[in-house]
């Protein structure tokens, strides 16, 4: 018997079809969440997600931030790790990689940065909507955040490691560290 996120596993997006998930913006909301990304791989792990599918996941118990968390088994990702940066950044540590059995999962170089870019919600963020407010601003040691001349947040991706260490001090939740590949980042300056 298929489980979730083998091939043989039903389709989160096709299924939502059938029950009418799709025709509200609720139902949208959550069939989006259940198939994307929930956060980026832990540093240092590439996309191998028939080994950690079939992991025992030592990397979870092994992160002393505890970040590292599992997508659910309702999801389409089911059982792949990711961080979760609602309660800290990393640190780089390397303990996940470490604990990790599949050695050959891991990409040569890639220590040392998350494969994420931050992303400011602006209409969210409380410097961009006439509030002074800099929560953030001191838990980024690469000195990515920034306050442009009218007081509004602008985050330099060319510094930005991805660690995360800015999105949970932000009280409206206007950061997020978004999976994505470091390359992308390379040409940008700032982002709003």
């Amino acid at each position: 018997m298929a489980g979730p996120g083998d091939a043989g596993a039903p389709d989160p997006v096709r299924r939502g079809l059938l029950r009418g998930e799709l025709l509200t913006r609720e139902g949208r909301g959550r069939v989006k969440g259940r198939t994307t990304r929930l956060g980026p791989w832990p540093p240092g792990l590439q996309a191998a997600e028939s080994s950690c599918r079939q992991c025992c996941g030592p990397c979870e118990p092994a992160c002393p931030r505890e970040i590292v968390r599992f997508h659910p088994l309702d999801h389409r990702l089911a059982g792949e790790p990711y961080l979760d940066f609602t309660l800290a950044g990393c640190t780089f540590c390397g303990e996940c990689l470490e604990a990790c059995p599949e050695r050959h999962a891991v990409t040569p170089g890639s220590e040392g940065r998350v494969w994420g870019e931050v992303h400011l919600a602006s209409d969210r963020c409380l410097a961009w909507n006439g509030v002074l407010c800099m929560s953030c601003l001191g838990r980024c040691d690469q000195r990515a955040l920034a306050m442009d001349g009218r007081r509004r947040l602008v985050v330099d991706q060319v510094r930005c490691t991805g660690c995360g260490a800015c999105v949970a001090p932000c009280p409206v939740g206007a950061l997020a560290v978004a999976p994505g590949h470091q390359a992308r980042r390379r040409g940008a300056t700032h982002s709003t």
